[in-house]
């Protein structure tokens, strides 16, 4: 038993791996509450320009990429989670100003949450669109 435990242990690392730097173009249309697969990192789908991606949850989906000036419309409760678009609002405390498009949890409401809630990197964050990521 052993050996047959090694080799599926194997297997399933060649196959996790071997997804870690695509996002399949499916994922815009995936359902919101699926749990990422294992070791799954954020990416952005070519297709669509989209991104999925860890965030943290909960996090309040704003009605304009501000803070002071919108109103909460929903909020994120998964830690996966895809998102439409990037944009250009106020500036937050991941050190930039660039916030991501998505859909809340809760109502399904469209909305934005700060760059700080999603874990890209600052250089993604500085410019989304460097990686194909499309602009709302």
């Amino acid at each position: 038993m052993p050996i047959r435990r090694t080799v599926t242990s194997a297997a399933v690392t060649l196959t996790v791996a071997a997804g870690l730097l695509a996002v399949p173009a499916t994922a815009q249309a995936q359902s919101r509450t699926e749990v990422a697969p294992l070791g799954q990192t954020c990416g952005v789908a070519p297709s669509t320009g989209s991104l999925s991606c860890w965030n943290t949850a909960p996090t309040s989906v704003r009605s304009s990429p501000y803070t002071t000036d919108s109103w909460q419309v929903d909020v994120l409760r998964t830690t996966w989670s895809w998102f439409g678009c990037y944009t250009i609002g106020e500036f937050h405390g991941g050190g930039t100003k660039t916030w991501y498009g998505t859909v809340g949890d809760d109502t399904g409401q469209w909305g934005f949450v700060p760059a700080s809630a999603v874990s890209t990197s600052w250089a993604f964050d500085l410019n989304p669109g460097n990686y194909g990521m499309r602009h709302c």
